[in-house]
C-alpha cells in the first residue's frame, strides 16, 4: 500500500499569496509613538523578553489564517492498494534447446554493447530475465515451471513461494552444445536438460497435467520457444486439441511466444580443438552466423493458441519479447486498485483554531497592549 498527500480544492491556496501581501504591508506600518524631549536615557535600557515578543501575536494570527486556508483546501491522504486478481494458476513451459543460445542482434549492436563492457543476452537469458520480472509482480497467482529440450520435465510445481521459484530459474543451465567423445549424449557444461531437441508436445502435456485438477477459476500455460516440434513422444497439437474438446469451464488457455527471428541470428564461437569460447585480443567474446537457419513453426504456435483461447506473440528479438510480455500482463492479468481517502481537514482546522486561541490569550494576558 502506498500513500500520497493531495488537496481537494487546491485553488484556495491562492489566498496564501494575498495573506502574505497583507502581512507584509502590516509589518511596514509604524507603531503609535509618544513624544520625549530626549531619548538618551533609553539607550541604556535593555529590552525585556516581553518587548522582544510584542509582535508574536501578529505572527500567530498570520500562521493561524494560513493553516485555516490549507484546511479550506481540504487536504487528504490517499492510500492506494494494488489488489491481485482472482488468483490464476500458471504453468510456464520454457524452451532450453540448443538454439536458445542464439543472439538476435546485428554485429554492430553487439559491438556497441561490448564497447561498454557488456555482453549480449542470448534468447534464454532474455527469457529468464523477463520471466523473473513477471514472477516478482505476482501476488496471489500460483506459478510453476516446466523446462524442455530433447525431453520435458517439471522443474517446479505451481506455487506461491516466488522466492524458491526464482531460485529455481537462476539454477537453470542451458546446453551450450559442447560434448565429449566418450559421452556424446552428455553436455559438457553440466546443463539442466539435453538441448538436442524441442519437445513442445511433451512440455505442454506436463504443464497441462499440473493444471488439470487445479481449483482456480482461471488457468493458463505460457509457452516460450524458438523452434518447431522436434523429438518427444507427443505432437505439439495433441494437448491443445484435447483442451478444445473440453467444456468451457475446464479449459486451459495457452499463450505462445515465438522468440527469435533468424534475420540477425548469431551464436557464440567456440574453439573446435579446445572447446572453449573464442575471444578477440581485447577479451571480448566472438559470435558467428549459424551454419544453417534454425527451423521455426509460427503457424503451429498460432494454432495452439487459437485452439485454447490464448494468444500468439511473434517476439522476433529481446525488445519485442519484453513488450509482448507486458502486453500479456496488461490484457490478461486484471489488476484491481483500491483507493481510500482519509480527510485531514479537521486536523488542520483544529491547528488553526489552536493558533488563534493562543494569539488571543497572549494579547489579553502576558503580551497585552495598552492604548497610548
Amino acid at each position: 500500500m502506498t500513500g500520497s498527500w493531495t488537496l481537494e480544492h487546491p485553488w484556495f491556496l491562492l489566498l496564501l499569496v494575498a495573506l502574505a501581501a497583507v502581512a507584509w504591508l502590516h509589518s511596514r506600518q509604524g507603531s503609535a509613538a509618544v513624544a520625549f524631549s530626549s531619548l538618551g536615557a533609553f539607550d541604556r535600557v535593555q529590552p525585556t523578553v516581553r518587548v522582544r515578543l510584542r509582535k508574536l501575536p501578529d505572527w500567530l494570527r498570520v500562521a493561524a489564517v494560513a493553516v485555516l486556508i490549507v484546511a479550506m483546501a481540504r487536504p487528504q491522504m490517499v492510500d492506494t492498494e494494488v489488489l491481485s486478481g482472482e488468483g490464476i494458476d500458471i504453468m510456464i513451459a520454457l524452451d532450453m534447446s540448443g538454439s536458445m543460445n542464439a543472439i538476435d542482434m546485428s554485429q554492430d549492436d553487439i559491438a556497441n554493447l561490448q564497447a561498454n563492457g557488456q555482453e549480449p543476452q542470448n534468447r534464454f537469458e532474455a527469457a529468464r530475465a523477463i520471466l523473473k520480472d513477471f514472477i516478482r509482480k505476482r501476488k496471489s497467482d500460483r506459478v510453476g515451471l516446466v523446462v524442455f529440450g530433447g525431453e520435458a520435465f517439471l522443474r517446479f510445481p505451481p506455487t506461491l513461494d516466488y522466492v524458491r521459484l526464482l531460485n529455481a530459474l537462476d539454477t537453470l543451465v542451458l546446453d551450450d552444445g559442447r560434448r565429449t567423445q566418450d559421452q556424446p549424449d552428455s553436455c559438457k557444461n553440466n546443463c539442466t536438460i539435453n538441448g538436442s531437441g524441442t519437445a513442445i508436445g511433451d512440455a505442454l502435456n506436463r504443464a497441462f497435467l499440473r493444471l488439470e485438477k487445479a481449483k482456480s477459476k482461471s488457468r493458463m500455460i505460457i509457452l516460450i520457444t524458438d523452434g518447431k516440434q522436434e523429438g518427444g513422444s507427443l505432437e505439439a497439437s495433441t494437448v491443445p486439441k484435447y483442451i478444445a474438446s473440453l467444456p468451457q469451464k475446464e479449459r486451459v488457455r495457452i499463450f505462445t511466444f515465438q522468440v527469435g527471428s533468424g534475420r540477425e541470428t548469431r551464436l557464440p564461437a567456440y574453439d573446435p580443438l579446445r572447446g572453449k569460447p573464442m575471444t578477440d585480443r581485447h577479451g571480448r567474446r566472438l559470435y558467428q552466423r549459424p551454419d544453417r537457419p534454425f527451423p521455426t513453426d509460427p503457424e503451429l504456435l498460432r494454432q495452439v493458441a487459437s485452439l485454447t483461447g490464448g494468444s500468439f506473440y511473434d517476439s522476433y528479438d529481446a525488445e519485442k519479447f519484453s513488450k509482448d510480455f507486458q502486453d500479456l500482463e496488461r490484457t490478461t492479468f486484471q489488476v484491481k486498485v483500491r483507493t481510500h481517502r482519509r480527510e485531514l481537514f479537521f486536523g488542520w482546522l483544529l491547528a488553526g483554531l489552536a493558533l488563534l486561541g493562543m494569539e488571543q490569550l497572549l494579547r489579553r494576558t502576558w503580551l497585552r497592549a495598552f492604548p497610548v
